[in-house]
C-alpha cells in the first residue's frame, strides 16, 4: 500500500492537490449556494411569522410600549378576514344546499385556524386541582362530595341583573318566577342552589349580551366549594319544565362537560348553533379550569371581541352577522378547531332536553298532560324551556328590556315577539308550577293564568296524598320492548329447565321447593 506524499497531508487534514483549482471553485461555489438557500429559508419564515398567512389568528391587546405591536397584528387580523369573505363570495354558495353553505368554513377549518389571546385569562393559573380537592375533602369530612343517596354532589348556578329592568317591570316579575321555579326542583331533588346578582367584578366580560360572565362565576364556584363534583349551569331567563327528571350522571363517568348539542351540527355543518351554553354541566376538576381559560380567549371586551365576532360570523354556518363573539359560538369555535384536547371529555346530550328552545315546546304542553307524564325529559315532557331570543331584562339600572330583535325589525315585529314570549313565558312558568302545586292539592285554572284553584282536600290523609304526588312526578316503568330477532326473545334454558321438569310440570306435577 502505498502512502500519499508528505505535502498531501497537514495537521490531519487532506490538503487538496496541486493543480486542483477547479475542484475548488466548485467547492466554494456549492457552498455558496447552500448559503443562499439556508437565508432564502430564513427569511421565509421571518416573513410568514409577520404576515402571519391563514395560517393562526393572533391578537396581542395593546399595552403600554406595545402599541404598535398590537395595531400589527389587528391589520393582520382585519386582513385575514377579508380574505376569508372575498373566498366565499366568489364560490357564491346556494343557500339550499348545507354542503355548498358551509364551504367557507369547511375551508377555514381545514386550514387549522385558531384564536388565541395569550394576554387574558380568568384569573391566576391554578395547578393540580384534582390532588388539592382530594386532600381538602379528606382534611373536611362534613363536606362530603356525594349527597345521602350516594349520588354526586351538584350545585346549580345561575345570575340575573343586579338591578331592576326599567323597561318592563313584567321582567322583574319573570326573574323572580325562574328563580322560583329553580328553587322548587333544587328542593324535590336535594340539590344546592347558588344565585348570584352582584355585578362582574371583571370588566373585560362586562358588555352587552355575550354571556361571558358566566365563566368567571362558574370559576370561582369551582375553586370555592371543592365539595361539589358537578357544576349545573342554568341561564336565568331558562324555566325548569319536567320537575320529575333526574339528571343520568351516572352516564357521564369519564367526562367533564355535558353539552345538548349534535355532532353532526358540529363537525359536518360546523353550525353555530350545533352545542347550547344556556344549561349545561361541568366537572370541578383541573380540566374544566383550563377550559374555561381557553373559553375565555375571546371575551375581553372591546377590539378583541367585535374582532372575534367578525371571525366567528365568516368561520360559522348560520351564524348573524354584525354581533360580538358570544359564548356559545366561541365554544363551537374552540371545540372545532382543537377537537383532539377538548372532544375526548365532552358528551354531546340528545337523548332529553338538557336544554330546549321555547319557539317549538310551549305549544305542545297541553299534549304532554294529555298523554304523557314527568320524568321522561325529552319530547314527551321537556326537561328545560330556554327562552333564548327574548332577554327580558337585557340590562339593569339604565339597561333596556327587549326581545333580542335586530335592527331590521320593525316595530310591530318587535312587539308581536314580545307578546309571543310573554305568553311563552307564562306557560311554560304554570306548566312546571302545576307540578308543584299537585303536592298541595292545587293547579292552575289554565297555563295561559296565574289563578290557582283546589282539586282535592289532602288534610284527610296527607301522607297518602304526599306519596300519590310524589309518584306522579316519577317517570313510570317502561314495558320492556320485544326485540325483532326471536333468538333473543326465547328463555335460557336454565329458564325452561329439564325435559323431564316440562313434562312432569304439564302433567300438573309442582315441586314443593
Amino acid at each position: 500500500m502505498r502512502t500519499p506524499p508528505a505535502a498531501g497531508w497537514r495537521l490531519g487534514r487532506l490538503q487538496p492537490p496541486r493543480g486542483g483549482g477547479k475542484l475548488t471553485k466548485r467547492i466554494a461555489t456549492t457552498n455558496n449556494v447552500r448559503t443562499a438557500l439556508l437565508c432564502a429559508f430564513v427569511t421565509l419564515l421571518v416573513l410568514r411569522g409577520t404576515v402571519g398567512v391563514n395560517r393562526r389568528l393572533v391578537y396581542i391587546a395593546a399595552s403600554d410600549g406595545g402599541a404598535a405591536a398590537a395595531h400589527g397584528a389587528a391589520d393582520g387580523v382585519e386582513r385575514v378576514l377579508r380574505e376569508i369573505r372575498a373566498d366565499s363570495d366568489d364560490d357564491d354558495p346556494d343557500p339550499d344546499d348545507a354542503e355548498a353553505a358551509t364551504a367557507s368554513a369547511t375551508r377555514y377549518y381545514d386550514h387549522g385556524a385558531a384564536w388565541s389571546t395569550p394576554s387574558y385569562r380568568l384569573g391566576p393559573r391554578v395547578t393540580r386541582w384534582n390532588a388539592k380537592r382530594r386532600r381538602w375533602l379528606h382534611q373536611n369530612p362534613g363536606f362530603p362530595a356525594r349527597d345521602a343517596g350516594g349520588n354526586p354532589r351538584v350545585l346549580l348556578a345561575t345570575a340575573s341583573p343586579p338591578g331592576p329592568c326599567d323597561a318592563a317591570a313584567a321582567a322583574d316579575h319573570f326573574l323572580l318566577r325562574a328563580t322560583k321555579n329553580k328553587i322548587d326542583y333544587c328542593r324535590l331533588h336535594g340539590i344546592e342552589l347558588d344565585h348570584g346578582m352582584a355585578e362582574e367584578p371583571d370588566r373585560a366580560l362586562s358588555g352587552a349580551g355575550g354571556g361571558w360572565g358566566k365563566l368567571a362565576r362558574l370559576r370561582r364556584l369551582m375553586l370555592a366549594h371543592p365539595e361539589v363534583e358537578w357544576l349545573w349551569w342554568v341561564d336565568g331567563d331558562a324555566l325548569i319544565t319536567d320537575m320529575g327528571f333526574e339528571l343520568p350522571l351516572a352516564r357521564y363517568e369519564g367526562t367533564h362537560l355535558v353539552l345538548h348539542g349534535n355532532s353532526y351540527l358540529l363537525f359536518q355543518l360546523r353550525s353555530w348553533a350545533a352545542v347550547a351554553t344556556g344549561s349545561f354541566l361541568i366537572r370541578n376538576c383541573q380540566w374544566s379550569l383550563e377550559l374555561l381559560d381557553a373559553w375565555a380567549v375571546m371575551a375581553p371586551r372591546g377590539r378583541a371581541r367585535h374582532d372575534a365576532g367578525e371571525l366567528l360570523t365568516a368561520a360559522l354556518h348560520g351564524r348573524p352577522p354584525a354581533r360580538e363573539a358570544d359564548d356559545q359560538s366561541a365554544l363551537v369555535h374552540l371545540l372545532l378547531t382543537e377537537t383532539e384536547r377538548w372532544m375526548g371529555k365532552v358528551y354531546l346530550e340528545n337523548e332529553y332536553y338538557l336544554h330546549g328552545h321555547w319557539a317549538g315546546l310551549v305549544d305542545t304542553y297541553e299534549e304532554a298532560m294529555e298523554k304523557h307524564h314527568p320524568g321522561y325529559g325529552d319530547h314527551r315532557w321537556p326537561f328545560v324551556t330556554h327562552f333564548a331570543g327574548c332577554t327580558p331584562c337585557a340590562g339593569s339600572g339604565g339597561g333596556r328590556s327587549g326581545t333580542g330583535a335586530n335592527s331590521s325589525e320593525t316595530g310591530d315585529d318587535i312587539d308581536s315577539k314580545r307578546e309571543r314570549c310573554v305568553r311563552g313565558m307564562e306557560r311554560a312558568f304554570n306548566f312546571a308550577d302545576n307540578q308543584v302545586l299537585r303536592l298541595y292539592g292545587f293547579r292552575h285554572e289554565s297555563l295561559a293564568s296565574a289563578e290557582v284553584r283546589r282539586v282535592e282536600n289532602r288534610s284527610a290523609n296527607p301522607l297518602e296524598a304526599k306519596e300519590e304526588a310524589i309518584g306522579f312526578l316519577k317517570k313510570p316503568k317502561e314495558p320492556p320492548r320485544w326485540n325483532e330477532d326471536v333468538r333473543k326473545n326465547r328463555k335460557l334454558k336454565a329458564e325452561r329447565g329439564s325435559v323431564l321438569a316440562r313434562i312432569l310440570r304439564r302433567l300438573g306435577w309442582r315441586s314443593k321447593f
